[in-house]
């Protein structure tokens, strides 16, 4: 296998046009670059993270918590907006909660239980992404790039995952 990530595609490429003349391929490279590049820019922000003795997902999902805090939050809302399963966020709840970075309340309504980000949750979540800003190399680039290029890159990757949320969550939003 080529070491360069072009060359990794054309031969990939070059391997299944032979082994399957009949597929249509034009998918075939943006689907291995973002496969790949999302398990390297995973990578990177897990080695970040695991600074603070914390995955990239746990950070996601404390995050995710921190950004609404007027509105109550149970776990199955948090697992659909995370595309997990119940048990995924079960899990990760009880061992964050054990942490002190989450809290478990009555919601509003008191039928259900609602998570909140502790203060230790939220200053975990700040200093991370502070650390993710100055040194993850997916920062570095995206700051490189200039400005026209950002704006596509963010504009293409914006509609594919619209378009994604709508086909594994389902319907129309409310705002269509």
């Amino acid at each position: 296998m080529p070491r360069k990530p072009i060359e990794q595609l054309k031969a990939g490429r070059a391997h299944y046009a032979r082994r399957l003349p009949h597929l249509d391929d034009a998918h075939f490279g943006a689907l291995w670059h973002l496969f790949t590049v999302g398990h390297l820019v995973t990578t990177d922000l897990d080695g970040i993270a695991r600074r603070h003795d914390c995955s990239f997902a746990d950070l996601d999902m404390l995050g995710t918590l921190g950004i609404d805090q007027e509105r109550d939050m149970r776990a199955t809302d948090l697992a659909s907006t995370l595309y997990l399963s119940n048990a995924v966020i079960s899990t990760r709840v009880a061992r964050l909660e054990r942490r002190g970075l989450i809290e478990r309340h009555r919601s509003r309504d008191k039928r259900a239980y609602a998570l909140r980000l502790t203060d230790a949750g939220r200053a975990l979540v700040e200093a991370v992404i502070v650390e993710i800003a100055r040194e993850a190399k997916i920062a570095r680039f995206f700051r490189e790039l200039p400005r026209e290029d950002q704006s596509t890159l963010m504009r293409i990757l914006g509609a594919l995952h619209q378009r994604f949320d709508r086909e594994f969550i389902g319907g129309p939003y409310q705002d269509d």
